[in-house]
Formats: C-alpha cells, sequence, structure tokens
C-alpha cells in the first residue's frame, strides 16, 4: 500500500519501549516477528497502543493462547499474535499470568477476537481473563475436571477413574 512501511522486530521493539519504559521487558525478533514481553499491569495498554498507533496498525487478531513453564520456571505465560495488514509487519505480545491463581485482564475489548481464544485458554489452562465479558466452556463438557493443557494435569491413561455410565456390552436389568 502507497505511505505503508513494515517496521523491523527493533523498530517495533523501540516503540514500544520509547512509550511504555520498563513495563516493555524485553523484545526479541523471533523469526521476523517481535515478540515482546511486558507487564501485567499494562498488557491491554500496549495491545491498544499496537492497535491504534498508525506506524504500528496491528489490526488483525491472530490467536492467544498459553505456555505452561511449570516446573522450570513457574507459572504460565499468555501470548497474543497480532499482525497489521496494511504494514506486513507481525508482533507476538507476552505475559506472565503467574502460577497460584494465575490471570491477566482480558483483551477482548481490543480485538473482539480475543473473546473465543481467551475462553479457550481460560477452559484448557484455567487462567482467568479479568473483565471478560462471558467466561464460559467452549470445548469440554460441564462435568470435565481440571485443565488439560497444564503439565500437571493427570492424564486419564495413567489415573483410573470410574466410567460414568454402563460399559458397552454390559446387560441392563429393566
Amino acid at each position: 500500500m502507497p505511505g505503508s512501511r513494515s517496521l523491523s522486530p527493533a523498530e517495533i521493539g523501540d516503540r514500544l519501549r520509547a512509550r511504555f519504559g520498563d513495563d516493555v521487558l524485553g523484545v526479541d525478533d523471533v523469526h521476523g516477528h517481535a515478540v515482546a514481553d511486558v507487564t501485567p499491569a499494562r498488557w491491554v495498554e500496549v495491545a491498544t497502543f499496537l492497535r491504534d498507533e498508525p506506524d504500528l496498525d496491528c489490526d488483525y487478531f491472530d490467536f492467544l493462547s498459553a505456555v505452561d513453564r511449570t516446573p522450570k520456571d513457574g507459572g504460565f505465560d499468555v501470548v497474543a499474535h497480532v499482525y497489521s495488514i496494511r504494514h506486513n509487519h507481525h508482533c507476538r505480545l507476552r505475559v506472565a499470568a503467574g502460577a497460584d491463581e494465575p490471570r491477566v485482564p482480558t483483551l477482548s475489548a481490543v480485538w473482539a477476537g480475543a473473546n473465543w481464544c481467551e475462553r479457550e485458554t481460560w477452559e484448557l489452562f484455567g487462567i482467568a481473563f479479568e473483565g471478560h465479558p462471558h467466561l464460559v466452556k467452549l470445548v469440554l463438557s460441564e462435568q470435565f475436571e481440571g485443565f488439560p493443557l497444564r503439565k500437571a494435569f493427570a492424564l486419564m491413561s495413567r489415573e483410573a477413574k470410574p466410567w460414568p455410565g454402563n460399559v458397552e456390552g454390559e446387560e441392563v436389568d429393566d
């Protein structure tokens, strides 16, 4: 597009650091994408800046998920990937969510597409998204217990649980 320019990961990092200072904990270049670590207190502000700053213009929300860093580093990271259609540059925004009761503010007011991704991340990792308008299950049944994408989740093949119904082929008395 005329007048648009793709920023390098270093340039994206410089703009984030200039605006948010020490709340940008680091910016790396990973395969040509900027990966910015930010503090939880500025997570939403940095996301809004990425969307609204004309030179960044990250108008496309791609995905949001989490990484379980236990037991090595403890806690969880929430990662959101955004893209500028006009400028053709990418940015992954990463924030630490804590270990015991992981939580971060919702990005659903910044990008509507974050809504379902946050619901899925809450359901599968147990990370709460504060201020989310409708945090309910998407994938698992209401009866399902636990968070299956956590490293500490006991796999069914390793833990015997009673089957909640009749065994196939079993006679049922009427």
